[in-house]
């Protein structure tokens, strides 16, 4: 094992300004999930071209996710956001093949292309925020962290068995999927119908190099609230009914249902007893967004919010708590009477992932880190990713790692480059 890490790492001192050049030009390239379609393409084609110069075309797949037989029957497949049916034209998924020897057991690194979107927001570090630059040992831009250093490390972790004619039995394979982003996990759901039965896989989910071994269940609701009449502004001392004041009793009783959650909710063992299960909500609109639209009283408004459950509650379980809770808060309001908002899910319910921790991989895995001196830790995520599809659909046992970072989703993110090494 030690000859094998020597050369493992000065295989790495070799190739780190092609590493971090691949990552800079993945994050240059704007693959935002832009649901119900998605910019993918180009930066799935920049990557089929790569992987092409040491992995035989022949081992190289890229294609339609929709060309998969069965996909747009099967359960788990999901075709529609927020009501709106999804868009995969021009989206491919990849997949590349370093075959083995024969008779040994198969693995893959898995990632996704697709990134959230910038939403024109000003970024503080770099103004551009797909720059790519680095600032103090930090690589910034939307997707570095989630999860295009991520993507890129599985790729080269191929390569590097390639370059060095490691010759092991198994098959090694690396993928680069479509939307995951918005609870997608369609381009997962493709791969593990096309490829199924390989034994273990890594999926690059935000772990800040933790061993992610479990992650949560989750979906996003709307709330809607429409009110009857004409709006506006009556000049009559007539009272007009406001969509405004039902949203505000919502809030509150979204804030206290989150305190309730956690009151219900046993923690597992593989969470720390202070990690907290998360209601966030997103968005609240009502009446417009500027001064120009904001001289009426409107019809209608609504909320967009997430929220968290552990692996071990099934979705009807979730979908009665918290329907339940919030009829008993909100019936103590007159003005739900007889007109209770309406709550629709927005995307598919994510499931939740247990790793089976007695898996020989996860044990291989540890001793890597402990030869790189990285102190080992299995933890739960709190996150909901598209892990269970793999054991679910495919048969594949999978854990989550991926380099240290912040920000994901948001203003600044970055991943820490010498931890991308590490990975």
């Amino acid at each position: 094992m030690k000859g094998y890490l020597d050369k493992v790492n000065n295989w790495i001192d070799e190739n780190k300004e092609l590493i971090l050049g691949t990552i800079y030009n993945l994050v240059r390239i704007r693959t935002e999930n832009l649901s119900p379609g998605g910019n993918e393409k180009q930066g799935q084609d920049y990557l089929y071209n790569f992987v092409r110069k040491s992995i035989p075309e022949a081992n190289v797949d890229i294609f339609d996710i929709l060309e998969v037989e069965g996909i747009k029957s099967h359960k788990d497949y999901f075709p529609t956001v927020d009501g709106v049916e999804k868009n995969y034209c021009n989206r491919p998924n990849l997949m590349a093949k370093l075959p083995g020897r024969g008779n040994g057991k198969s693995m893959l690194f898995s990632g996704h292309m697709d990134t959230m979107s910038i939403n024109e927001k000003k970024w503080n570090i770099f103004h551009d925020p797909f720059s790519g630059k680095i600032r103090d040992g930090k690589m910034y831009g939307r997707g570095t962290l989630d999860m295009k250093a991520g993507l890129a490390c599985g790729f080269f972790a191929m390569k590097c068995i390639n370059d060095l004619k490691v010759g092991l039995k198994g098959d090694i394979y690396a993928e680069s999927v479509i939307d995951e982003e918005y609870g997608g996990v369609n381009g997962t759901i493709a791969n593990r119908i096309k490829y199924p039965g390989i034994d273990f896989a890594i999926l690059s989910e935000p772990t800040g190099l933790k061993c992610g071994v479990e992650s949560m269940r989750g979906t996003d609701w709307k709330i809607i609230v429409i009110e009857k009449g004409p709006g506006g502004i009556a000049f009559s001392g007539k009272k007009l009914k406001n969509p405004i004041y039902k949203i505000a009793k919502i809030i509150n009783a979204i804030e206290k249902f989150e305190r309730y959650l956690n009151k219900v909710s046993p923690t597992p063992k593989n969470y720390k007893k202070n990690e907290k299960l998360e209601v966030l909500t997103y968005q609240v609109a009502s009446g417009g967004t500027s001064y120009l639209e904001s001289q009426a009283i409107p019809l209608k408004g609504h909320i967009y919010l997430w929220f968290y459950t552990y692996e071990y509650m099934n979705e009807k379980q979730v979908e009665e708590l918290f329907l339940n809770f919030m009829k008993k808060e909100l019936s103590k309001y007159k003005v739900f009477e007889n007109d209770f908002p309406r709550f629709e899910k927005v995307i598919r319910y994510m499931e939740g992932h247990k790793t089976d921790t007695g898996h020989g991989a996860l044990s291989a895995i540890e001793n890597a880190f402990k030869l790189l001196n990285i102190s080992f830790r299995k933890r739960g995520l709190i996150q909901t990713n598209d892990a269970y599809a793999f054991k679910k659909i495919g048969g594949t046992e999978v854990v989550v790692i991926v380099p240290v970072g912040a920000n994901a989703h948001g203003i600044d993110e970055y991943v820490e480059v010498d931890s991308v090494f590490r990975l």
